[in-house]
């Protein structure tokens, strides 16, 4: 929830806005509740909140909102709920019209988020639990339990309650669990019986608490009632679902037997190997009552299998599929350079379905499971590296509650935990490098696929595969297998001139499939002349929460200004390759300025470099070019005059790319 605070307009609030998530959602200025209405507004606060400041799209707030039958009227209605919570909640919160969505900002003092307060809370407990400091612990662990008022997520519409009401509970009962943990560290066992039978009562399926319980029992001198607890535990499970008890509540069941020595308290387990008062032994030597290891923690988990499906209709890309298999299926032990991919090219390429049409095709031989993590890195809050591998070690096992809190000690878990194994790791969507580094193994028998649209070649060790348009023969067999054959057959010319119009690019090609499928009483000539008109072609490129434009936005905003300058100015000089220096006389800089300009743009794939005897000249694709025209004229006010090109330029092959 941190990073939902950002740069919202500044204010000297006079009282605190609370905004609160953990029991009924509502909010609350000062001592004076804000009347958010009914289940819909109340259902639009919430599911900004818990986006974490990015932007949540149009249609998945319709899903919350009114489930799979929306009414004819959902987007004013969404609007209107938009501009009702905007209005409630004052100037000092910003909830912003971001394309294909909304987001919410808050202002950095003044307002307080209930589920914020717990996370940080629960946080630190964590932290200082796995620190040696159960006092500290279970304070910051009872204070964050106390922000709850009830069932979260109270007074929302179902499918948001359905959605992230079992995900927040589980964030309780984690935090619950380790306040549990930290009070028998105190050696508070005895208090803790009740409390714990009572919440067994609750929720008699989670082993955790069972094995809490067995524990404490043991602790207040009560074996025989810990044994029966574990009996109880295991017909539980038998009869509710037909399973036996977790290795790990049939190792506490042992070391019960036993008297191990690793159910005492820490505090107690220190007492009894302190050496006794009095003089040394025969031999110099103190007598010390050594414990025996405790019984190793492995978890019986499944490998991870959380691919997602690749494109049914994916066209194309065989060699590079090819390539790219044979790379992850050969040469064991690899070399460095061998277990890295990076697969790079402009927005809307097809990055991601390259990645997972791979993935599928390699997975039998990574048998240590496949992940696929999305890094969000084209969006406004890319995932922390920290966060990335909190849900990587969780993905292959980590219990919650025993994933550390720092950062670093969370890169080590990681690394020990694929040290042995054979992992396909498919990193989504990255930002930098320095999103990806701390998430790779360090072992030849894993490997990583990442998609990015930058091409992290400050990534050491990394292999690349840049993906460009498809070809005319490729994009007419996707749009047909969009479109439907019958379509395409019935007007040929129509169909090559939309697909010329997408310029090979897939996800145009994609919304132009779904938008032609979307209106079957539409002759294809139609749909035709309107993408082949510039001046709407991109407002067409735009279907549900799929547009060309807004996915252009996204990488734009990324751009540094001067590249975003240079982009804009690229674009007023006509569709055929440019030269630096002809670049160079609008931006107003000498030529090799320019050329540093042009090439960031090639090498985050805005622009084609083209070898040429005079030097470098670069092309921009024919969509990217219409939107930095309208970045153009919305920025600067006027758009140049096209200067005349250079005639040899006008037959240039995109076979000479650099």
């Amino acid at each position: 929830m941190g990073p939902v605070t950002g740069a919202a307009p500044a204010v000297t609030p006079v009282e605190t806005l609370h905004l609160n998530l953990l029991g009924p959602v509502e909010a609350q200025r000062g001592d004076a509740p804000v009347k958010l209405g009914g289940p819909k507004p109340r259902t639009v606060l919430a599911a900004l909140l818990l986006a974490r400041g990015r932007v949540i799209s149009d249609t998945r707030l319709t899903a919350l909102l009114w489930g799979d039958h929306p009414p004819a009227t959902c987007p004013a209605q969404l609007h209107t709920y938009a501009s009702r919570v905007r209005h409630l909640l004052g100037p000092g919160v910003a909830v912003e019209r971001r394309r294909p969505g909304y987001l919410i900002r808050l202002p950095k003092q003044g307002v307080r988020v209930d589920l914020l307060e717990f996370q940080e809370r629960a946080a630190r407990g964590a932290e200082a639990l796995a620190a040696g400091d159960p006092s500290t612990a279970a304070g910051e662990l009872r204070r964050a339990l106390a922000v709850w008022r009830g069932v979260a997520l109270g007074g929302v519409c179902d499918p948001l309650a359905d959605a992230e009401r079992d995900r927040l509970e589980e964030e309780r009962l984690v935090t619950l669990e380790r306040r549990i943990d930290a009070d028998l560290e105190l050696g508070r066992h005895a208090a803790l019986i009740p409390e714990l039978i009572a919440l067994i009562a609750a929720d008699p399926l989670r082993e955790g608490l069972r094995g809490q319980l067995m524990t404490a029992l043991y602790r207040s001198g009560r074996q025989a009632d810990a044994l029966a607890a574990y009996r109880a535990a295991r017909a539980t499970l038998a009869a509710e679902l037909g399973l036996e008890p977790s290795a790990e509540l049939r190792r506490l069941q042992q070391a019960l037997l036993t008297g191990h020595p690793s159910l005492l308290s820490r505090t107690a387990r220190g007492a009894r190997e302190a050496p006794p008062a009095g003089p040394p032994r025969r031999g110099g030597t103190t007598a010390r009552i050594l414990r025996p290891a405790a019984p190793a923690r492995a978890e019986t988990v499944p490998p991870p299998a959380e691919l997602p499906p690749a494109p049914a209709d994916f066209t194309g890309r065989d060699q590079e599929v090819i390539r790219l298999a044979t790379a992850l299926t050969s040469h064991r032990p690899r070399r460095p350079d061998q277990a890295v991919h990076v697969v790079t090219g402009m927005p809307g390429i097809g990055k991601t379905s390259v990645a997972l049409r791979t993935a599928h095709r390699v997975k039998r031989s990574y048998p240590d499971g496949q992940i696929h993590l999305d890094l969000h890195g084209s969006g406004p809050r890319p995932l922390d590296p920290a966060e990335a591998l909190g849900e990587l070690l969780r993905l292959v096992g980590v219990a919650p509650h025993r994933i550390p809190a720092a950062p670093d000690d969370r890169a080590r878990a990681w690394r020990t935990r694929t040290a042995a194994g054979r992992l396909l790791l498919v990193l989504d969507d990255a930002a930098d490098e320095r999103a990806v580094r701390p998430l790779l193994p360090v072992t030849d028998g894993c490997a990583v696929l990442i998609t990015s649209r930058s091409g992290l070649y400050a990534l050491e060790g990394a292999s690349r595969t840049v993906l460009a348009p498809l070809t005319p023969t490729e994009s007419r067999a996707l749009f047909t297998k969009l479109a439907g054959t019958p379509l395409t057959d019935s007007e040929p010319a129509a169909a090559s001139a939309v697909v010329d119009a997408c310029g090979g690019l897939p996800l145009a090609l994609r919304i132009a499939g779904a938008k032609v499928m979307a209106r079957p009483h539409w002759p294809l000539s139609r749909y035709a002349d309107r993408l082949g008109d510039p001046d709407r072609t991109l407002a067409e490129l735009a279907v549900a929460d799929l547009s060309v434009r807004d996915r252009l936005m996204e990488a734009y905003g990324r751009l540094a200004a001067p590249v975003r300058r240079a982009l804009r100015f690229h674009s007023a000089l006509g569709p055929h390759p440019v030269e630096p220096g002809t670049v160079a006389r609008l931006l107003g800089t000498g030529p090799e300025e320019a050329d540093e300009l042009l090439a960031d743009l090639a090498a985050a794939h805005w622009a084609e470099a083209l070898r040429h005897p005079g030097g470098p000249a670069y092309r921009l694709h024919p969509l990217v070019r219409l939107f930095a025209q309208g970045m153009l004229a919305a920025e600067e006010g006027s758009v140049p005059r096209v200067l005349p090109q250079h005639a040899s330029w006008t037959t240039t092959r995109t076979d000479n790319t650099a």
